[in-house]
């Protein structure tokens, strides 16, 4: 019975020791320059939630800090020196004082803080940040410069917000060194880094430097070599704070190389995205697969380069039929611009190509959409003239006879104009759908590469006559 109630007094002081083993701090409200104070409050209330996270202090109740400064008459913003926070501080009972200001300047936002011994009276320790973007990212700033001020590394999964992880678009990915079988690990590891290098190409993934992932590993006692399985990679990814982790294997059998890579999500386990290759051929070639692979794991199309780097490294039995200048013409004749964008994956000016095929295609359907227009405006004026012409030669009154005769020939006039407006448009649509053909035609792909920048046949306009015309060029080389 004793032991129970000398438990009962110790365990509640055993507490309170620990408790109080962290030094207090308590937070002023931070001087507003150029913001809202409400902002200023915002901004400072989220480095107060961040500090007992750090584990290395313990933070003082805002309303134990306002009751104070209540009771003396005092108030957070005309604190501004560290001899008034030390005196506040040594009110509360605290050991150190956290003041500062934030500011904004143009787009940029500046936060300066410093932390302040009590008992001192000198500011042990501070910190200021220039800041370029939203208040939302400046959240994300307060949370780090409070595990910064007690002289703590901030978490993984907080930097990673630094760099956009939230952005909604990236993800976060940490991947792991392929399992070699049957090559070196060096050579696994170099195929690796290849392979990481076009992850972070594809713009979708934040991914994390495989130094700081060895030093998050080497701190928690794992071996890379011996972290084979899918649960230690999803331990040492919850570790780094990331939402995916890639992991995979190499093999040589004979002269094939094969690839199998896995993306699985950390919180679950579940597998994101299985990829694999089979590659037959020289070593070059199984770089350009693995480059490849990171695309598609990523769920991007590869770089057009990067597969024609492939189509190099294969027979020409296995590459696709060649693009000619014909089969660009047939395709712009059946729809206008359909011959400029089947060329303009063979062009290096492709983006040129295919707005040039864009203004075709919206240049005939718009004149086509205005003949539709005057094609029904002409017939319906056309019925106009009939319908007046009958009611004229059935009136028997003059004035009736009069206002029906010129009714008609108002409508016949309607007809005529819309007839000849019609005719001048259909003209001028024919000549430039006929355009449209040559140009696909001549610009089209050939076997000359470097000639295909070279434009034999273009449309310019000539400032002097005021009036488009058709330039062709020569090539006399």
């Amino acid at each position: 019975m004793n032991i129970i109630k000398n438990l009962r007094l110790t365990l509640p002081l055993i507490f309170t020791a620990v408790a109080f083993s962290q030094p207090s701090v308590a937070v002023l409200d931070f001087a507003a320059n150029g913001l809202p104070q409400y902002e200023v409050e915002t901004l400072v209330e989220r480095l107060r939630s961040e500090l007992p996270n750090t584990g290395a202090v313990r933070l003082v109740d805002r309303k134990m800090l306002e009751n104070i400064l209540k009771e003396q008459g005092l108030q957070q913003s005309g604190c501004t020196t560290d001899e008034c926070s030390a005196q506040i501080g040594e009110l509360l009972g605290a050991e150190y004082m956290i003041s500062g200001s934030i500011g904004k300047l143009g787009d940029s936002f500046t936060v300066d803080m410093k932390m302040v011994s009590v008992t001192t009276g000198a500011a042990e320790k501070a910190k200021s940040l220039t800041f370029d973007g939203t208040t939302g990212g400046l959240l994300i700033e307060m949370q780090i410069l409070a595990w910064e001020i007690v002289d703590m590394k901030p978490p993984q999964p907080l930097i990673l917000k630094r760099t956009g992880a939230e952005d909604g678009e990236k993800v976060t990915v940490a991947i792991m060194d392929f399992d070699p079988r049957g090559i070196s690990q060096l050579e696994a590891q170099t195929l690796t880094d290849r392979f990481a290098t076009e992850v972070d190409a594809t713009g979708k993934a934040i991914l994390v430097d495989r130094r700081q992932m060895m030093e998050v590993m080497e701190e928690q006692g794992y071996d890379e070599a011996g972290c084979t399985s899918e649960e230690c990679a999803a331990e040492v990814g919850a570790l780094l704070g990331v939402k995916f982790m890639i992991n995979g294997a190499i093999g040589k059998l004979g002269d094939t190389y094969t690839i199998d890579a896995k993306m699985f999500e950390v919180a679950t386990g579940a597998a994101a995205k299985t990829k694999n290759a089979t590659y037959n051929g020289p070593v070059d070639g199984l770089i350009t697969e693995i480059e490849i692979l990171a695309w598609d794991m990523m769920g991007v199309k590869a770089p057009r380069s990067l597969l024609q780097k492939r189509k190099g490294t294969i027979t020409q039995e296995a590459l696709p039929a060649p693009k000619t200048p014909l089969a660009a013409a047939v395709r712009s004749a059946i729809i206008p611009g359909w011959g400029q964008l089947y060329t303009s994956n063979a062009l290096d000016n492709e983006p040129l190509s295919r707005q040039k095929a864009l203004y075709f295609f919206a240049g005939e359907m718009g004149a086509g959409s205005i003949a539709y227009l005057l094609y029904s405006n002409m017939n319906a004026s056309n019925d106009d003239t009939r319908k007046f012409h009958t009611d004229y030669l059935a009136a028997t009154e003059s004035d009736q006879i009069r206002s029906l005769k010129t009714k008609s020939d108002n409508a016949s006039s309607d007809a005529e104009s819309s007839k000849n407006q019609l005719s001048i448009l259909m003209y001028l649509l024919g000549a430039v759908h006929a355009y449209n053909i040559v140009d696909a035609y001549m610009n089209g792909p050939n076997e000359d590469m470097a000639s295909r920048n070279n434009k034999k046949i273009d449309l310019v306009y000539d400032p002097e006559l005021n009036q488009p015309q058709l330039r062709f060029s020569i090539a006399l080389d």
